[in-house]
């Protein structure tokens, strides 16, 4: 089995901690690193119906996307709902952690998806959380041990371009020492000019990602003293954002349905000021922060969960039609999205994955 640790190190690479924001909680909220586990609940909310779920299935992990502990809680007792969660999620040995700004910022998140799903192009940040650039990380590595140098740094984010991973150049040359007094070297001996078969090693790093790539390299490299260089690029900076926004032309009536179709939505509030868009803007959740910054990007439309009243007022002064999906519903393919993620991860550690069948929406209409 593998532990909490494991699948959560894995989880932040896709959204990283310090993406979310100040005010919220994501991370661990119950449990131990260091527990086992075999088996994963993926889930929007933990609602007691959701972890009787997990205890049925038998899940030692439940991965949420909103907090169960959102604020400071000053006790847990069993007469609250969240104090009740807290208590059986201990008693049944299950690890409770949530994902929360993380995954609505993240370029593998929630909004990126939905842009994704309704076909955006020019897709770029609505409000941006983070920028960061890129490194190129060259090494020189003896000829057997490339591959496990090459997997060390793959681990922790070397290599990757769009949805391409590993993405390395290797060439062969000859590389020479003379180990000095004192040295303990892999190869060759003290006092005497040595020259190796080796690799020049070399890929992209995420500049977030650096320390550690450097950190495992070092690591996995056989050599006392390992022969490296780093260098800045000029490539595209990266943006983390919490929304996007980007192009498509469609009629607004065509643009309702097909959201309705592709989320399985039995309806959707809107206020629509123009017949057809140009530019939409998408934030998950609750979106009524983010209508001027829609705006300023030039978006005809914001796709979101929830503004009330006062948004739609905002958006109807701007000319800016508004669509609402409900917020569990803008936020519902997380489960989709983190199951997908696991794909690789299951198969290697021979992981359950669940996906809650919990609606946590409680809104019908009648």
């Amino acid at each position: 089995m593998v532990s909490a640790q494991e699948i959560i190190s894995f989880i932040e690479t896709y959204f990283p901690k310090k993406l979310s924001y100040e005010w919220d909680n994501c991370g661990l909220q119950v449990g131990s690193y260091s527990d086992k586990v075999d088996s994963v609940l993926i889930c929007v909310d933990v609602t007691e119906e959701v972890l009787k779920e997990a205890i049925l299935l038998g899940a030692k992990l439940i991965i949420s996307h909103h907090p169960l502990i959102f604020q400071g809680i000053k006790s847990i007792k069993d007469d609250t709902p969240e104090g009740r969660i807290i208590i059986d999620a201990i008693k049944n040995g299950i690890n409770i952690y949530s994902a929360h700004t993380s995954a609505d910022v993240s370029k593998h998140g929630i909004n990126y998806w939905l842009a994704n799903l309704i076909g955006l192009e020019n897709i770029e940040g609505l409000n941006i959380k983070q920028k960061s650039g890129y490194f190129k990380v060259v090494v020189y590595v003896p000829v057997d041990y490339v591959q496990n140098v090459l997997e060390a740094m793959a681990n922790e984010g070397a290599g990757f371009v769009g949805k391409y991973s590993h993405c390395f150049f290797a060439v062969e040359g000859e590389g020479s020492f003379k180990p000095q007094e004192g040295a303990k070297p892999f190869l060759g001996q003290v006092g005497r000019l040595e020259k190796v078969k080796e690799v020049r090693l070399e890929s992209i790093v995420p500049e977030d990602k650096l320390k550690n790539v450097i950190k495992s390299m070092l690591k996995a490299h056989p050599y006392e003293e390992v022969a490296y260089d780093i260098y800045r690029l000029e490539n595209d900076i990266s943006y983390e954002s919490l929304g996007v926004v980007g192009e498509r032309e469609v009629l607004a009536k065509e643009l309702i349905l097909e959201l309705k179709q592709k989320l399985n939505l039995d309806f959707v509030k809107a206020s629509i000021q123009k017949d057809a868009f140009k530019k939409i803007a998408i934030v998950s959740g609750s979106g009524k922060d983010l209508i001027k910054d829609a705006y300023f990007k030039g978006a005809d439309c914001l796709i979101t969960g929830e503004v009330g009243h006062h948004g739609i007022l905002l958006a109807k002064s701007l000319s800016m039609s508004i669509i609402e999906l409900g917020h569990y519903e803008s936020e519902k393919v997380f489960v989709d999205i983190v199951y997908s993620l696991f794909e690789d991860f299951k198969k290697k550690d021979d992981l359950k994955i669940y996906k809650s069948k919990i609606n946590t929406s409680f809104t019908n209409i009648y």
